[in-house]
């Protein structure tokens, strides 16, 4: 699996830690972006171990395309918080290996490269991403319906081993499937994460989260999907090739996780957050379903 941009840690040597504050982007780089509808695009902050004096507050963003300049916007800084239900810790804290990351919302009308700046600390940071024709995106985009997918419960595990990876128990999210969960007439938030088997550090913390926030918002319902079918029987090998993904991921062609559907009862997709969230986008998110 492609899981897009990931945080580096912030360490190196003297001539890395001179080239100041760099971005990473925190999707795949292709045909993931669409051109013409409103899109999260989701990019983490490398510091290269100089402090930044406001990691959370708000920061300038310029997005331009051939020089010329498509977009300017203020993004917040966010990093994950959370408690975790039923887990190891007692209280709300930070994953501090996350650093920061920040997701904008934009929608560039034109296919193409695009180039995006962040100011911090008067200082510049850069990335370059591409937006693609909607009909060459792979994974489906809101304004679209979610296609028909089979989905493992505990009734019905069609094979996975196991059917959840979240540490310490399996969570309860995998006890209807997707068309069960939309025939009571509610939004569903669906997510698509591999705690144990995460190829960033964020498939657990986005799971947490969601659990977290779920007795807030009875009128959702969620599920969770896990990306691999058989880690067990390769001994968490992902790079073995007997390795299979979920019927989940394989409906849906997901070359990178995780990923949050959100979606109307019927099955128009209204959001789609890429990789990582914390509890207040992802609360943000959930109250417009």
């Amino acid at each position: 699996m492609v899981a897009g941009g990931q945080l580096l840690s912030a360490c190196g040597s003297a001539v890395e830690q001179a080239i100041g504050p760099q971005l990473v982007p925190l999707f795949s780089p292709s045909f993931i972006l669409a051109a013409g509808i409103e899109q999260r695009i989701p990019f983490g902050l490398i510091d290269q171990g100089i402090p930044l004096s406001n990691e959370t507050g708000s920061f300038p963003v310029v997005v331009t395309k051939g020089g010329s300049t498509v977009l300017q916007t203020e993004v917040q800084g966010r990093v994950v918080a959370h408690d975790h239900p039923g887990g190891d810790a007692d209280e709300t804290h930070e994953h501090s290996d996350l650093q920061r990351y920040f997701a904008i919302r934009a929608t560039l009308e034109e296919p193409g490269i695009y180039d995006l700046t962040l100011e911090v600390d008067e200082r510049t940071a850069a990335l370059t991403f591409q937006l693609f024709d909607p009909t060459e995106v792979v994974v489906p985009l809101p304004g679209e319906k979610l296609p028909d997918l089979r989905f493992p419960t505990f009734a019905d595990e069609m094979d996975m081993d196991p059917i959840c990876t979240q540490f310490g128990a399996p969570c309860p999210l995998h006890d209807r499937t997707i068309d069960e969960m939309l025939a009571t007439g509610k939004p569903l938030a669906l997510l698509i994460a591999t705690p144990a088997f995460c190829e960033t550090a964020y498939c657990g913390p986005v799971l947490d989260v969601m659990l977290e926030l779920q007795p807030e918002f009875p009128g959702v319902q969620f599920l969770h999907a896990e990306v691999y079918q058989n880690p067990n029987q390769v001994g968490g090998n992902l790079l073995d090739e007997n390795l299979r993904q979920s019927p989940t991921v394989v409906d849906l062609s997901l070359p990178f996780e995780p990923t949050l559907f959100l979606v109307r009862p019927d099955r128009t997709i209204v959001d789609r957050i890429d990789n990582v969230y914390d509890n207040t986008e992802l609360r943000e998110v959930l109250a417009k379903l």
